[in-house]
């Protein structure tokens, strides 16, 4: 039986403190590395590796310097404080500094990876699940002043073909450095790339492993979402209200929100409040204004205005279509869940 650190935190003084739990066999459970910003961490070197039949990665631990691995071809067979995992084709693997690594088996192919060096000046943790930032409300008297914010990276993982394609891409992009077992070379290069283009390759690797492994809690959140808007569709809407609510980044709450739905966050409570508005014209006397008011609009006026942008029809219209319908005995319809083809036409300040 193994142990894998479920928290471990730089301390900063090249000290780590760890809190333990059992581990056997492959590592199937994996960290997240949360590196806290700013600074944001910085590029040290990247390169390729070609490793034959037969080889296998060196022992060593690296301080202060994580090793990001991504392999393009062939299964590597790492090992990292003790615990085992096949890195296979288009799986990455970000080994820690400080812990002791290895490949724990020879390659059973020629096996191809690209690789890269990185380190922060600021604090990181690894911990059993991801970090979620939740930033403070801004201070109007204080705004030369950045809160702290964090770079969750899943410690294993895959990522589709088209991403695999990009990381590979923008790693080839990096590469100063060929090692060649099959030649027996080591050749280095110079960067073609300034160090600022280097460093800006590099955070978008970041990126994409960032977007790679979202944590099963997280898969639906914009669901989530639509569920808890249809409940307060008609209180003022507030992006950072959303994010303290769910407890998640505002921009990771809109992405996921525009990956299901193809809409922002207010976008989407717009639609809900159209469709609420448009059940309220169809199957009440109401007068419009007192519906507006009822989806979260008390300006008559400008309800109106976003009600015809984006149902394409005005109020009035659409309880004249209601009572044709009644007429010829159809029923009306209820609100219904966006399907992501993007319908809202109008877009409406935070309200």
């Amino acid at each position: 039986m193994f142990e894998t650190p479920e928290t471990l935190v730089n301390t900063g003084t090249g000290l780590y403190e760890a809190i333990s739990r059992p581990c056997t066999g492959h590592w199937r459970t994996f960290m997240y590395i949360n590196i806290i910003c700013p600074p944001l961490p910085h590029l040290i070197v990247g390169g390729i590796s070609l490793f034959r039949k037969g080889d296998r990665h060196e022992r060593r631990a690296i301080h202060k310097t994580f090793d990001l691995i991504y392999v393009q071809k062939g299964t590597l067979y790492m090992e990292e404080n003790g615990i085992q995992l096949d890195v296979k084709e288009g799986d990455f693997l970000i080994l820690v500094p400080e812990l002791i690594h290895a490949g724990y088996r020879h390659c059973a192919e020629d096996t191809v990876f690209s690789w890269m060096h990185f380190y922060t000046e600021g604090g990181y943790t690894c911990t059993k699940n991801p970090v979620s930032y939740m930033p403070s409300k801004m201070n109007k008297n204080k705004y030369y002043q950045k809160d702290k914010f964090t770079i969750s990276l899943p410690q294993f993982g895959s990522l589709p073909r088209k991403q695999g394609d990009r990381l590979k891409d923008y790693m080839e992009q990096i590469s100063q450095v060929k090692i060649d077992k099959y030649n027996q070379q080591k050749l280095f290069f110079d960067s073609t790339s300034s160090q600022i283009e280097y460093q800006i390759l590099f955070l978008r690797i970041l990126s994409l492993i960032c977007e790679s492994n979202e944590h099963p809690k997280e898969k639906d959140l914009a669901g989530e979402i639509y569920s808890y808007m249809l409940k307060v569709y008609a209180q003022p809407f507030s992006l950072a209200g959303l994010s303290h609510h769910f407890s998640f980044h505002p921009a990771y709450i809109t992405r996921c929100v525009k990956k299901k739905y193809h809409m922002t966050p207010l976008q989407l409570l717009i639609q809900i409040r159209m469709e609420e508005a448009r059940k309220l014209l169809k199957t009440t006397s109401l007068h419009v204004n007192t519906i507006g008011q009822l989806v979260g609009y008390p300006d008559a006026a400008y309800f109106s205005k976003q009600f015809k942008q984006v149902m394409g029809m005005t109020a009035a219209a659409c309880r004249r279509e209601a009572q044709g319908e009644r007429d010829a005995g159809v029923a009306g319809s209820g609100t219904k869940e966006p399907r992501g083809d993007g319908v809202v036409r109008g877009m409406e300040p935070e309200v």
